[in-house]
């Protein structure tokens, strides 16, 4: 049986004996070093627990991961790609004027299928095309700074620009600008929101993902951001609190129309500058 691991503790253990085979006793030291009050017995605790699920394996006094688990875990991340793989051609097999909606309870649940649709869209994207973004604000920074800050580095391992549209211009807004390098990313503080606040809009080549938030989210989002300067941890515990609730629609529409890409275009050339086809 394949268990994909919640634990933190447990993870940390998998992903420092990637590198090799160590003793109980320097992976306790590996992750004392970067989690200081993790206690000693929780780590002892992980390590038998990942035993006896023969993830790991012991050999004088010796600790590694267990070439059976390797294997299985291979095996299983082969037909993950494979399924998903399939599945993603829904999105990047749409016609001219087809299109796919989506709804979400909440701004959590949005985002996470928004990432995994612009992964999508970058597998496919033209080198040559730089892809689009359009919000109100970054909010996404802030409150999952990990996982959105991993897909503008997957465009730039990819070599595809990335252009960003900001409809503030905040200090809140512009604290977000540290996440683009100004070579491979770029962003431009409109100062004015060129949409509704509530309205989102990405662009790949003629694919265009297109979300409009709930209202009184949107509106809340707005308050956060006229009241705050900075990312402190308020900002952040209010963030993750807003985008965790499940009381609202928010709605995605992801289309294949070169008219609206043409349109979506013609903004981001008012504020960057594109190479000549």
């Amino acid at each position: 049986m394949i268990e994909i691991l919640d634990s933190s503790i447990s993870s940390r253990i998998i992903s420092i004996l990637k590198n090799g085979p160590l003793s109980a006793l320097d992976i306790v030291k590996k992750i004392q070093s970067s989690r200081i009050q993790t206690p000693k017995q929780s780590i002892y605790l992980a390590l038998r627990k990942l035993k006896s699920k023969e993830i790991l394996a012991v050999n004088k006094k010796q600790i590694a991961l267990h070439q059976t688990w390797i294997s299985h875990m291979q095996q299983f991340f082969i037909e993950a790609d494979h399924s998903v793989n399939t599945k993603e051609n829904s999105l990047t097999n749409l016609k001219e004027g087809e299109y796919i909606t989506y709804k979400f309870n909440s701004l959590v649940s949005l985002d996470m299928y928004w990432a995994h649709a612009v992964m999508v869209f970058l597998k496919n994207q033209n080198k040559e095309e730089p892809v689009l973004f359009y919000n109100p604000h970054e909010w996404f920074f802030i409150a999952r700074e990990k996982s959105e800050y991993s897909i503008i580095k997957e465009a730039r391992r990819r070599e595809i620009p990335w252009l960003h549209l900001i409809g503030g211009a905040t200090p809140l807004d512009k604290i977000v600008r540290k996440f683009f390098d100004g070579v491979h990313a770029k962003c431009h503080f409109l100062g004015d929101h060129v949409y509704p606040n509530t309205y989102y809009v990405n662009c790949f080549g003629d694919f265009v993902t297109e979300v409009q938030i709930d209202k009184q989210a949107a509106q809340e989002i707005e308050t956060i951001y006229s009241t705050h300067d900075h990312t402190g941890t308020d900002v952040v515990k209010l963030l993750e609190a807003l985008i965790a609730k499940d009381t609202f629609t928010h709605k995605m529409k992801i289309s294949r129309s070169a008219r609206k890409a043409k349109k979506i275009v013609s903004l981001f050339k008012k504020y960057f500058l594109f190479k000549q086809a």
